[in-house]
């Protein structure tokens, strides 16, 4: 690849449409409100998985809104282990 552009195009292709439902294990989708490469994609997987499963959604006002959730690194850690901890209790 000798751009971001072609990386981008070429990557495309890499989808979990098909076989998200073959995920059996309970799966966490996280969420950025105001995410500038994914927007709409995590929804998207959580439309096709068939497992257990739970959307958290990280917000703007909440310091979390971006791509990774930039600026809330503590928040995102906070709520993915507690999920797992809910999870795995069970």
């Amino acid at each position: 690849m000798s751009d971001f552009d072609q990386l981008v195009k070429a990557s495309e292709a890499y989808t979990m449409v098909g076989i998200a439902d073959r995920i059996t294990c309970p799966t966490l989708v996280l969420d950025a409100e105001n995410d500038q490469f994914f927007k709409g994609q995590p929804q998207r997987l959580l439309d096709q998985l068939t497992c257990k499963k739970e959307l958290i959604l990280f917000r703007e006002e909440e310091g979390a809104g971006e791509h990774c959730h930039e600026g809330a690194v503590f928040l995102f850690h906070q709520r993915t282990f507690d999920w797992l901890d809910a999870v795995l209790a069970a």
